[in-house]
């Protein structure tokens, strides 16, 4: 008898054009036109010009009226059999939205079968079909929230919660706006208010509202937007947020709808007042679960976190990989050990029993910070930070774990700035701990793409660990600070590396490098010691500002101290920001209430550099923006400061000024960032510091004050050369803020800033008591010639762009810049696909591509660079839109370019 052969799954090549059947001659979701591909729904980012497309009756349907397309469609119902090429292939319900489909093939000569999900959900949305997993050999799943920390909410819950928010909105007189994508989560968005309130939604969802009830998917009543908004909920697609149709509404709130909503900071990513956790794609029990139903030999991941997930399933037993490529590495490293998949985080270690890690160790703060990073929401992770810092009885332990946890190694500026213990000293003392080669090192960096968990795979069971406590810790950070030269930091960190563990490693590196990633940059660490020492967060948070230490204000938190501290020189606080108005009308009503009544403060906005100067004992140091030193940039304003009359903070803008007049930017940028031995001399290039608020004078705080207030005592004062004050127009009118505004720009500035002589010093924070109205018309359409992956949340995805414009005289391309802001995340999803799919040659995080996307870039200035081929570089560059309507041919030209920086052409 004759051994029973081996089994032999159904074939599959995957690419950057897309995966690849070849013995049923069939692509799934090809990325560009093929001769026949399947399609798993109608997103624009599955739809290409294929000859031929195998599809859901719905899809086929949407995809004709809403991208026009003249392939053939083969569009058997669900479950409906079709045969080719000798395989059995049957397409069931994905769930993801109205007719998304699971393709199920069976080779019908042994069985073996093959299931691919495409974007999909388990759970019952509120509209379109529910999802019928089959089981099969090998199973290609999308994982775009394949971590942990992605456990989406109930449906319902997510729904109550927008039902409530709107009705919050409406009923203070404001207009509640939700931002979901057109097709697809817009439905759901319209189904989740169960018609509680009337709706108006953007002409894009109208259409796809229409043709959901074409298809028999009835929503609550609804009509198309026309202007009309008053007593309405609004229904817009996230690109139309800053549409003119939105800008002239007043009192507008808006809330973004989507899975992303459970990442730290997702409002403030999205630039909104709220966000919802309502997805149209799996979490990360959904994915397991699906596993479970479909039992396969082998799962391939796709899209999203597909690393991650495939190494959380091999971790459980199951033989996964990612066709993405980046967990490809483990296969040629048999030596190293996968990460493991993230256990259950304890909520409060203060409760642990004596036998318990310590929670003074640093083993402690590894693993309340890695169970912070992988909650699945704000409030567990406040808990899980509260909890922790509550069982630390000692004060300094308390102030040291709490500047850990903001990724501080020192208390004070100057020491954290004077670190300097840089990735070049990290890697080196990495891998001369553990013996790691250059090249593996490159290869587990550019697959992880993050500095704490590179640190971790070099490290895993290549150290003898031993307990460190907290206080051993900042003791190692110490002598980093006081070591002197980049291989001395090295070898103290190599010993170091040595006897840390993987998790402890990584907590090193992190701190080191300036990120835990369990976002700290939006307050969540203020909210976790007031929740932990039962405090006011906005107590909390105005002394945090104040003194500059969460290790301190951890302290005054604990003894009920907060009110005593205060606004001290060199501890600069966060400025005072503008919010953006784009008329003297909305300026006037804003601050005036429209009315023939009321007074406007308005001042020129200067194009130089926001600065906070302190003068205080006998020194004077100046900030900038954020925060920064720039003593070294501005010696000769530091000498002039020493004749200011008393000892004060001065809030204001420093201005490159010479024979009479303001000079530009470009001029005044030649002093940053220059060694102290290249310092131009006072006497060039002199400037002025512009004063236009006062913080602190005298040991007297002013933050609470109201402007007209610190702009007497501000008056009062005698400033010496080198310092001005700026002049204030007291506007009673919509009509003298626009003859304002018109005679700013003709003295050469950006515009006005206008402030309400009420308001207080909101230190940090953008409100509507200072308004800016900056009107620039400069853009140039360019073409995208490289794209590299992002940091943070964004490393997985194409996100900063290099783009060029056209040399006139050679039908070349000239690099002019970059850029990475402006776009939304389904539009940087959709460019990272279509740039996987044309790039020419691969350089690390790097792609070089086809130049065939235009873009418009906005910018506030061009000026000549060495850095660029085109001999140019613009100022402050941001996408503001993608040019589906423009060719590479129409983009603009190296003379238009010259021309906006007012400059010749060469030769």
């Amino acid at each position: 008898m004759s051994a029973p052969s081996a089994f032999r799954p159904v074939a599959l090549r995957h690419d950057r054009r897309g995966t690849w059947l070849p013995e049923a001659g069939l692509w799934l979701d090809a990325a560009r036109g093929e001769e026949f591909s399947f399609v798993s729904h109608a997103h624009s980012d599955h739809v290409a010009r294929h000859q031929r497309i195998l599809c859901s009756p719905p899809t086929a349907w949407l995809m004709q009226k809403r991208f026009g397309s003249t392939a053939e469609m083969l569009a058997p119902e669900y479950g409906e059999p079709i045969e080719r090429n000798g395989h059995r292939i049957v397409l069931t319900p994905a769930g993801h939205i109205l007719g998304s489909a699971m393709i199920h093939l069976t080779r019908i000569a042994d069985g073996a079968s093959l299931l691919y999900t495409g974007d999909f959900k388990l759970d019952t949305g509120f509209t379109g079909e529910t999802a019928v997993p089959m089981p099969a050999d090998t199973v290609i799943m999308e994982c775009t929230f394949g971590r942990p920390h992605f456990l989406f909410p109930p449906r319902e819950e997510v729904g109550r919660a927008m039902r409530a928010w709107c009705r919050n909105a409406l009923d203070g007189g404001e207009i509640p706006v939700l931002l979901g994508y057109s097709l697809g989560k817009a439905q759901e968005i319209q189904a989740a208010l169960g018609g509680e309130f009337p709706v108006a939604v953007h002409s894009a969802v109208a259409e796809m509202n229409a043709a959901y009830e074409h298809l028999g998917h009835a929503l609550p009543p609804w009509e198309t937007f026309h202007g009309q908004a008053e007593g309405r909920v609004l229904v817009f697609p996230p690109g139309a947020v800053k549409s003119t149709a939105l800008r002239r509404l007043k009192r507008v709130v808006t809330a973004m709808v989507s899975g992303w909503a459970l990442n730290p900071g997702a409002r403030y990513q999205y630039q909104t007042d709220e966000v919802f956790p309502l997805s149209d794609h799996a979490d990360y029990a959904e994915l397991l679960e699906l596993v479970k139903m479909t039992a396969p030999r082998t799962v391939l991941t796709t899209h999203g976190w597909s690393a991650e997930f495939s190494r959380d399933l091999r971790a459980r037993g199951q033989d996964a990989w990612s066709l993405l490529g980046s967990d490809q590495l483990e296969l040629s490293l048999a030596s190293d050990t996968p990460e493991p998949a993230p256990e259950t985080p304890e909520p409060d270690i203060s409760s642990a029993p004596e036998t318990a890690i310590r929670p003074d160790s640093l083993a402690a703060f590894s693993r309340v910070c890695e169970a912070a990073a992988g909650a699945p929401g704000r409030l567990q992770k406040t808990a899980l930070l509260a909890g922790y810092l509550r069982a630390l009885t000692d004060a300094e332990t308390l102030a040291t774990a709490t500047r850990f946890i903001a990724a501080q190694p020192a208390a004070g500026r100057e020491d954290r700035q004077s670190m300097q213990t840089g990735w070049a000293a990290i890697r080196h003392a990495l891998m001369e701990a553990t013996g790691c080669t250059t090249r593996r090192f490159r290869e587990v960096s550019r697959a992880s793409n993050d500095a704490g968990r590179t640190a971790f795979l070099i490290l895993h069971g290549r150290t003898a660990p031993r307990d460190w406590s907290l206080a051993e810790t900042q003791a190692l950070f110490d002598r980093l600070r006081l070591a002197r030269g980049p291989s001395v930091k090295s070898a103290i960190l190599t010993e170091a590396f040595r006897e840390l563990s993987a998790a402890d490693g990584r907590s090193v590196v992190t701190i080191l490098t300036g990120d835990t990633r369990i976002g700290l940059k939006e307050g969540l660490l203020e909210e976790a010691i007031a929740q932990a020492f039962d405090r006011s967060a906005d107590d909390v948070r105005e002394a945090h500002m104040l003194i500059g230490d969460p290790g301190e204000t951890a302290i005054l938190a604990r003894d009920g101290e907060l009110h005593s501290a205060g606004m001290r020189p060199f501890q600069p606080v966060r400025v005072m920001l503008a919010s953006p108005e784009p008329t003297a009308a909305d300026i006037w009503s804003r601050l005036a209430g429209g009315g023939d009544a009321g007074e406007v403060w308005l001042e020129d906005k200067f194009d130089g550099i926001r600065a906070q100067l302190h003068r205080a004992h006998g020194r004077a140091a100046v900030y900038s923006r954020d925060l920064r030193p720039m003593d070294r940039e501005f010696p000769d304003l530091l000498a002039a400061a020493a004749a200011l009359p008393a000892d004060m903070v001065l809030d204001g803008e420093v201005i490159a000024f010479a024979e009479g007049k303001q000079l530009g930017f470009s001029d005044l940028q030649k002093r940053l960032g220059r060694r102290q031995a290249d310092l131009f001399l006072p006497g060039e290039i002199p400037l002025r510091f512009v004063a236009f608020d006062l913080l602190w004078l005298d040991g007297r705080p002013l933050l609470k004050e109201p402007l007209h207030e610190r702009r007497r005592l501000l008056e009062s004062l005698a400033l010496p050369p080198g310092f001005d004050l700026i002049s204030v127009v007291q506007a009673t009118s919509e009509t003298e803020v626009h003859q304002a505004f018109l005679a700013s720009k003709a003295r050469g500035n950006e515009g006005l800033i206008a402030k309400d002589p009420e308001s207080p010093y909101a230190a940090g924070r953008r409100g509507k008591s200072w308004l800016k109205l900056k009107i620039s018309a400069l853009s140039l359409d360019v073409v995208v010639t490289a794209a590299e992956q992002g940091h943070g949340k964004r490393r997985h995805v194409l996100s900063d762009y290099t783009f060029a414009v056209r040399d006139e005289a050679t039908g070349g391309l000239l690099t002019i810049g970059k850029a990475y802001s402006g776009l939304t995340d389904a539009e940087i999803e959709e460019l990272t696909a279509h740039f996987e799919a044309r790039t020419i040659e691969t350089d690390g995080r790097r792609r070089l591509v086809e130049p065939d996307t235009v873009l418009e870039i906005a910018f506030d200035a061009i000026q000549p660079s060495k850095r660029h081929d085109s001999g140019l570089a613009l100022r402050f560059p941001r996408i503001k839109a993608i040019r589906r309507d423009k060719t590479p041919a129409d983009i603009d030209t190296l003379a238009t370019a010259r021309a906006l920086a007012g400059l010749p052409l060469p030769g």
